[in-house]
């Protein structure tokens, strides 16, 4: 027997002797009871403060989380630099061949994604069982997930309740058009916490926001089952050589992206607005002709799509070479190799990956990063920078680069030719090849950088964005904040991918490359936008490193329409409905269709007017539609809005977050301010060994507005200074007297300017102008031509000149507004993949610079090419994330209507006497309510 049970046996026989009732004498028991109760008693109250000290010692340490230092080590500062001649214990290169058969490298297993890892992606395997990571948008690998860095999370429960679905209920429904936030409100279920007579629900009428589609719709994107069918297609023609399951290679025919082929102008009016026949579906294939004798990049319009797959028409968008084979976009099957390539070579020397970098093989904790443009000396060849991984293996890291970098060559079809070359080791190189450094680094003729024993681990704790768990909470941050409701259901509409709200109807959609867009806005029947859609997002990059100096990406290469599912309750509110959208997978040869596009009204809680005076007060509340779009590449993520407003303005935004992408901080290179270590001319030292290098972001747009019809004048009203005949001259040329009735002879006046022929402009503060769009056949009731204004947000100016290496891809962002013609064949501000004659004259290879060649825009269909953006100057706040900057601009009503468009809504008017003229409705919300409230 143990002790606890013999002392619990002798227990029970004392209680047994206590409660005696033997005729023997008990005096002398009952004595010796009392002491050993009295004993027990004080030892249990002893036990009982020692287990509330220890509990409350875990509690404290569940809370606030373990030790900082979790490994044993100090948290490391920064890389130790060591100098040419300083010894150090190096180890023999690897001198086996790791190279492209992979033959030599171990299998590793990969844990499985944290609870905090959203999982959206697997990591793909090489054909030796071999984790090399998944690849994002951008093509850059994923390392395998550490179990280390996470922090305790709240388990408690605060109360709080959320009547909406969860993010997993909302997305998870693959079968439908539009997900819809959940219509119980929880009436009916009789709450314990109060008598049944003092608590009264009331009810609520939930509209459904959902009709059926009744005519096929022209903007939708393509849905998955039109993609298998123009593969097929592609496929009987002999386009395409592979099959769904068949591994994909460079010599095989292959279809990299599909979207939308957008329909003629004119037929898609005749059949909105004349009930003409419907022009039918067509989609626009990509596909990588390996399989020819000259393999190259081919665009092929297949259709329509409603027929039978026998009877689709293919027709050809390029000339035969117009794209090489070396000028063809990144897709995720090159990358895949440019990465394992890289990799391979590293492997070979990591003897000095693990003495330099504290990284126990390039295959576990290092990431390399394939950085643009793809071409180099004409041929296929990118930059790459190597990397410590914070974030697992499902993400790439980009903050945390080291100073290593190189060239590949990544031409041709065979990858066991392409080379890695010009390698850079803290800005010392450039070296051959990896056997080069490694012979400069056993030589000792390298400074070298030495990361210390712990900083993986220190860099997976302090890289993923989460709170502070060695911070105390911010007082009152863990109760839950105002959210917003819809006490009766959406007042939006959605038929398919058309919405309707408080008198705007539009269609919303999106591309692979291009991103979302909008179609056929109208407001109270009048069409004012044909098209407003995002095009490209260009950046550009500068930084003390060969690495990441000049970099530049134009986001559609990569795919500003390859979203992920939506963050439910943090990109949309948890009232939101989703729409769906369709990406196409080139290695699984068929559409993900995934709810990624979102719509919700917004109560801005402001007023959108209001007057309160001695006898009058009226006002309303605020209120608009927003049609969202979240999406991701690389390290940046970006939300493009389209709002849609009850007075009738269209405000169109762009926000980014997310990472930036940092370069190596070296604290002897020149760019160092003596005086201030932290400053370089390319950024400032933002954390550990990195710096934000300065870079932009340029958001382009297409803007086809149609003012009530498709004859348009671009109209620039200057706003001027002057004396009193200036501003006379501009209406009255001759027989002109000065007026003597002004106070003083200097004023302010506008002149307007009517464009004629192409043009493109820039935002100048100091000579502002207003940019209008009329249409001059159209007037309101006081004879002014109804008209909108595009108005910008402060926006960026680009500053690059046109002896910038990069100048022709990124001249979209030379301009903040470019007016054109509207062409059917100039459809984007660029082509997405790099033309073999960027002087081509066919228009569907132009850049939009080349579009402005002087033609008339006066009465007729034109085209607003937007691009405004921001400067950023990353700063110590933008790690580990980059909070949201916005630009936009915003369409606005000038003249359109005869007086404010928004008094055909119930709003806020008490007049003379307090007479209420109106009222905004104001239903009860769907909560339990006081009896006695009732009345």
């Amino acid at each position: 027997m143990d002790q606890t049970s013999s002392n619990n046996h002798q227990s029970g026989n004392m209680a047994s002797d206590f409660y005696s009732f033997s005729p023997e004498n008990t005096t002398k028991k009952k004595t010796k009871a009392v002491r050993i109760t009295i004993c027990a008693q004080v030892t249990g109250v002893a036990l009982f403060c020692l287990g509330l000290v220890v509990g409350l010692l875990i509690g404290i340490y569940g809370f606030n989380g373990v030790n900082k230092n979790e490994s044993g080590h100090s948290s490391p500062t920064q890389s130790k630099v060591v100098g040419q001649n300083e010894n150090r214990q190096t180890k023999p290169v690897d001198t086996h061949d790791h190279t492209h058969s992979h033959g030599s490298r171990k299998p590793q297993t990969v844990s499985p994604p944290t609870p905090g890892s959203h999982g959206h992606s697997h990591s793909p395997v090489d054909s030796h069982g071999h984790d090399h990571g998944s690849l994002d948008s951008h093509g850059h690998s994923h390392g395998p997930l550490d179990s280390h860095g996470h922090g305790p999370v709240d388990t408690h429960d605060h109360g709080h309740h959320h009547p909406h679905p969860s993010s997993e209920n909302i997305l998870d429904s693959p079968n439908v058009e539009a997900t819809l936030p959940s219509t119980d409100t929880g009436l009916g279920k009789e709450p314990v916490s109060a008598p049944e007579d003092e608590l009264h629900c009331t009810p609520c009428k939930w509209t459904h926001p959902v009709d059926e589609v009744t005519k096929p719709e022209l903007f939708s994107p393509i849905n998955s089952t039109e993609m298998v069918k123009a593969r097929d297609a592609l496929y009987r023609a002999g386009i395409i050589t592979v099959k769904p399951g068949q591994e994909l290679a460079f010599n095989e025919s292959y279809v990299q992206s599909m979207y939308l082929f957008p329909p003629e102008k004119v037929k898609a009016l005749a059949y909105l607005d004349h009930d003409g026949p419907f022009p039918g579906r067509y989609v626009t294939a990509m596909v990588v002709e390996g399989a020819k004798k000259e393999p190259q990049l081919m665009k092929y319009k297949i259709g329509p799509l409603e027929g039978d797959v026998e009877n689709m028409m293919i027709s050809p968008l390029l000339k035969p070479n117009e794209v090489p084979f070396s000028n063809r976009p990144y897709d995720t099957v090159e990358t895949r190799e440019v990465i394992l390539t890289v990799m391979s070579e590293l492997y070979r020397i990591n003897s000095m990956m693990e003495e330099c970098f504290d990284s126990r093989t390039p295959y576990k904790d290092m990431s390399v990063m394939p950085n643009g443009p793809f071409m180099h000396n004409n041929e296929r060849t990118s930059r790459w920078t190597a990397g410590l991984r914070g974030l697992g293996d499902k993400d790439f890291d980009f903050l945390n680069v080291l100073p290593l970098n190189g060239l590949i060559y990544h031409g041709g079809q065979d990858p066991s030719k392409w080379r890695v070359y010009d390698i850079f080791y803290l800005n010392q190189g450039p070296f051959d090849s990896v056997n080069e450094l490694y012979e400069a680094y056993n030589s000792s003729q390298l400074v070298v950088v030495h990361y210390p024993e712990g900083t993986r681990e220190w860099i997976k704790r302090n890289t993923f964005p989460k709170r502070d768990l060695y911070q105390p909470i911010r007082p009152h941050s863990g109760r839950l904040g105002a959210n917003t409701v819809e006490p009766t259901g959406p007042r939006y509409r959605l038929k398919g991918h058309t919405i309707s709200w408080l008198g705007w109807e539009f269609s919303v959609t999106t591309s692979q490359h291009r991103g979302p867009a909008v179609f056929n806005v109208k407001f109270k029947g009048e069409r004012v936008v044909y098209e407003n859609a995002l095009n490209d997002i260009g950046l550009l990059y500068s930084a003390d490193g060969s690495g990441q100096d000049s970099i530049f990406y134009t986001d559609s290469t990569f795919g500003l329409g390859e979203s992920k599912t939506a963050i439910s309750d943090i990109d949309c509110p948890a009232h939101a409905s989703y729409i769906k959208s369709v990406m196409w997978s080139p290695t699984a040869m068929r559409g993900s269709e995934l709810l990624t596009i979102c719509i919700f009204e917004v109560d801005a809680q402001e007023p959108l007017y209001r007057h309160k005076g001695d006898d009058i007060e009226v006002g309303m509340r605020n209120r608009y539609l927003v049609a969202r779009y979240p999406t991701q590449l690389g390290n940046y993520d970006y939300l493009i809005d389209f709002q849609f407003h009850m007075d009738g303005k269209i405000v169109t935004t762009a926000t980014a977050t997310g990472f930036i992408q940092a370069s190596y901080y070296y604290i002897n290179s020149q760019f160092v301010n003596p005086n201030n270590p932290g400053q370089t001319p390319f950024g400032y030292k933002v954390s550990n060994d990195i710096i934000g290098p300065i870079h932009d972001h340029t958001f382009a747009f297409k803007v086809d507005l149609d003012v009530v019809s498709e004859e348009n004048d671009f109209q620039l009203i200057h706003w001027k200074y002057g004396n009193i005949m200036d501003a006379l001259k501009t209406v009255k040329k001759e027989n002109i007297t000065f007026p003597g009735y002004f106070f003083h002879n200097q004023t302010r006046y506008v002149e307007w300017e009517h464009v004629k022929n192409e043009r493109a402009l820039n935002i100048d503060s100091k000579n502002p102008k207003f940019w209008t769009f009329v249409n001059n056949n159209k007037l309101n009731s006081w004879g002014v031509s109804r008209g909108y204004r595009l108005v910008p947000m402060h926006s960026g100016t680009q500053n690059i000149q046109d002896d910038h290496p990069e100048a022709q891809h990124l001249s979209f962002t030379q301009h903040h507004l470019t007016v054109t013609k509207r062409k059917e064949n100039e459809q984007y501000v660029k082509p997405i993949y790099n033309p073999g004659n960027t002087k081509d004259p066919e228009p569907s290879r132009k850049y939009v610079e080349s579009m402005v060649d002087g033609e008339s825009i006066e009465n007729t269909d034109i085209v607003a090419w937007v691009a405004l953006g921001f400067l950023h100057i990353p700063t110590a706040e933008d790690v580990p994330m980059t909070t949201k900057v916005t630009s936009g601009f915003t369409l606005k009503p000038f003249n359109f209507f005869d007086k404010t468009a928004v008094f055909d809504i119930p709003s806020h008017a008490v007049g003379v006497n307090k007479t209420k003229y109106d009222e905004e409705p104001a239903e009860l919300p769907c909560q339990f309510i006081p009896y006695s409230v009732q009345g």
